[in-house]
């Protein structure tokens, strides 16, 4: 026990300074990988973003069903229409190209 006190008495600064510099490293490399970690999340957020705005730009289930059906209404009374012989096939061509 007596050689271990005078161990450290005489080599205690030694290992003082050496435990000091492994936290110090230690340290260090745990704030340069968070560091990195941050610029990761941050590049994930921003391209989150862009799909959420992009999604948002997309129509939604109901506005399609909605077009559909207003667009198979028109048919149907050009359809009509024609059948009765208010309107030629000319006719109906230039109101949906008027329409569009």
């Amino acid at each position: 026990m007596k050689k271990f006190t005078d161990f450290l008495k005489k080599e205690g600064w030694k290992l003082s300074t050496a435990l000091f510099l492994l936290l110090y490293l230690a340290k260090s490399c745990t704030s340069n990988k968070i560091a990195n970690i941050q610029e990761d999340t941050r590049a994930l957020e921003k391209r989150i973003k862009s799909l959420e705005t992009r999604v948002e730009e997309n129509a939604t289930t109901k506005q399609v069903r909605d077009e559909m059906e207003r667009t198979m209404f028109n048919y149907l009374i050009y359809e009509d229409d024609l059948d009765k012989g208010k309107s030629s096939l000319s006719d109906i061509k230039n109101k949906i190209e008027s329409n569009d």
